[in-house]
């Protein structure tokens, strides 16, 4: 049985010599028309979309914060991304909720990505026909979908394509030149890769895999020691991981994890397999999973979807068999090897808590799109190590590009037809729910009336929780002065939150900006006929119960004084032996002469009473309370 290699050398036209002068080659430009037809595509359907509840977490959480080292190690529930932390601090302070912006470096990342995805399969396969299938397989691939179209999947995940796919093809340089610098300059695709997403070093594994695999020849002891004679590009490419994770592991920033069992990382495995990846060689999985308010990028595939990725890779490997022999199943071992390591983790992650939803969630599995693509490549077409070091000694094109030819078979364009229609059903199932976000609507009408009602007035605003469809109580940015907090260094005038000195407003569930009264639900006890029932004189403490216990999450106390000079008070809200403070204004500076409020807005926590204290041995203040919820004026 015969290898068909792409690789060997083709014969050379007229004037097609190295010195010659010559335009962009075919291959060359088809692969820049698959980069642009991807990023028209993705591009259109990306411009539909819109800022999702994690994004406006993170956003907030950047806009809180001056940008250093403090900022970006900042633990994301227990990952250290700090590639992740600047991206979003950069788009919070310089195009804060711009979705076209965030649009246009996604597809500038993703055309990055898809170049080298297209040099690394240059580089093992040649410039030809096979390599532009396996281009367009992975520019194509709905495992990128929610990494292209969702913002903070695309932050995570673009970049530690570009860092992986920039390990290869540096690695493949190195084995062949033997020269250092390109293994450091793999290292750092790792270091990239790392910053954004700590699981990319499971994919670290595959410059070894490829050395093994396919960088080299001969017996099974000939390919380890070659593998072997790379030692400095294994310490090249071990050093980032070791700083990472030693800087990981010290910090503490794995905190929920547990000792993974083998029955819950085979269900992780087997399922993300039938559920995911298989069917994703085929275009699918066709649908997702939908609930009323969550748009999740987790396939839904039904029994007909399964059963025909199953039957895609088994027709693959029949071919693979076929065409080069059992050896060729080899290739399996690329995405398997990464799969099984993410399965490893999602084991002991949150397996416990969600399941196997995980295994569907093509953030979890976005990097996976690399060893698959090259899986299916490389089934069906052998790479010759020689030919290989050539190139990357000598660059792709050392002589001429593969001659085209004007026949092609029908079976392929077929095939081609059948992934383009599974593919674009796969996509529309995924946009036609990602576009029925209700943020855009919040956040664009919230946006245009905070900025009318702050171009000529200093207003404040009642700092309650936004809508469930807007933050979830999975979000530690949950109220609106949070989620508004990016834009308001572009106002005309200063916004105050909780502040009874100003007119007050609220924003309603659709994001409109209405004035504002407190609803009453409870009020201080007072005593009939007494001028001030809560006096407050030197130094001491009050205790102002209210008539009810207040057990809404989201109220506020509106304390009422008259102090005859100004003082320094601390207030502290209680319920039964707890106290805690309240959310601002826990030590304001009250003022004198006239009738005045603090609005305290509560942490959500029950409370029956306030106490507030003084230092201050000429205080001589009158006090009363009334607690409730804000409403819109009719």
């Amino acid at each position: 049985m015969t290898t068909y290699s792409p690789t060997a050398p083709a014969r050379k036209r007229p004037g097609s010599g190295a010195g010659g002068k010559r335009g962009l080659r075919p291959w060359t430009l088809a692969v820049g028309a698959i980069i642009a037809l991807q990023g028209v595509v993705i591009g259109a359907l990306a411009l539909s979309g819109y800022f999702y509840l994690d994004d406006l977490d993170m956003s907030a959480e950047a806009a809180k914060h001056p940008f250093g080292w403090d900022y970006v190690t900042l633990a994301l529930n227990d990952h250290l991304t700090p590639g992740l932390r600047t991206f979003y601090w950069l788009s919070a302070h310089l195009a804060p909720y711009d979705n076209t912006t965030t649009v246009v470096v996604r597809l500038l990342a993703q055309a990055v990505a898809t170049g080298l995805m297209a040099y690394l399969l240059a580089q093992l396969l040649g410039p030809g026909k096979a390599a532009l299938l396996g281009l367009g397989l992975y520019a194509f691939s709905p495992l990128l979908v929610p990494s292209l179209l969702s913002l903070s999947s695309g932050v995570n995940l673009l970049p530690t394509h570009i860092g992986i796919l920039l390990l290869l093809v540096m690695h493949v340089r190195y084995e062949a030149t033997r020269e250092l610098r390109y293994a450091v300059f793999g290292a750092l695709g790792v270091l990239l890769a790392l910053v954004f997403w700590e699981k990319a070093v499971l994919s670290v594994g595959l410059a070894p895999l490829l050395t093994l695999l396919y960088l080299s020849s001969g017996g099974v002891k000939a390919r380890f020691r070659a593998v072997g004679r790379s030692w400095a590009a294994w310490v090249a490419y071990a050093t980032p991981v070791v700083v990472f994770f030693a800087f990981f592991v010290l910090g503490d920033y794995a905190k929920s994890g547990s000792s993974p069992k083998v029955g819950d990382i085979w269900n992780v495995f087997w399922d993300a397999w039938m559920h995911s990846l298989a069917p994703s060689l085929f275009g699918g999985p066709w649908n997702w999973y939908s609930a009323e308010i969550i748009y999740y990028s987790a396939a839904h595939p039904g029994p007909i979807t399964t059963v025909a990725g199953q039957l895609t890779a088994i027709v693959l490997s029949a071919v693979a068999v076929r065409r080069n022999g059992y050896r060729a199943l080899r290739a399996w071992l690329l995405p398997f090897t990464v799969l099984l390591g993410t399965a490893v983790l999602l084991a002991a992650g949150r397996f416990e808590y969600v399941g196997v939803i995980l295994a569907r969630n093509f953030h979890y599995l976005s990097e996976l799109t690399i060893p698959l693509v090259l899986a299916a490549v490389l089934l069906l077409v052998v790479p010759d190590p020689a030919a290989v070091a050539e190139r990357g000694r000598s660059g792709l094109f050392p002589g001429d590009e593969e001659p085209a030819t004007r026949t092609v078979s029908l079976g392929l364009v077929a095939v081609l037809l059948v992934y383009a229609v599974s593919y674009g059903v796969t996509v529309r199932g995924f946009e036609d729910r990602w576009v029925e976000n209700p943020i855009r609507d919040y956040l664009t009408t919230g946006i245009h009336d905070l900025r009318t009602n702050a171009a000529d007035r200093q207003i404040a605003i009642y700092d309650n929780t936004a809508p469930p469809a807007v933050a979830t109580l999975l979000q530690v940015n949950r109220r609106v002065s949070d989620i508004f907090r990016p834009i308001e260094r572009g106002l005309p005038n200063a916004v105050r939150w909780d502040d009874a000195s100003r007119p007050l407003y609220m924003f309603d569930q659709g994001g409109h900006l209405l004035r504002a009264r407190l609803v009453e639900e409870a009020t201080s006890a007072d005593q009939p006929g007494v001028f001030c029932a809560h006096p407050l004189r030197g130094v001491g403490s009050v205790t102002v119960t209210l008539s009810k216990r207040i057990t809404r999450p989201d109220s506020f106390v509106r304390l009422d004084y008259l102090s005859r000079l100004p003082s320094t008070v601390s207030i502290r809200l209680a319920d039964g032996d707890r106290t805690f403070a309240p959310r601002r204004f826990a030590t304001p500076t009250l003022t004198a002469g006239k009738y005045s409020s603090v609005l305290l807005g509560t942490p959500g926590k029950a409370y029956d009473r306030v106490t507030v204290s003084t230092t201050d041995p000429d205080a001589s203040i009158c006090l009363a309370a009334k607690a409730g919820h804000p409403e819109p004026m009719s």
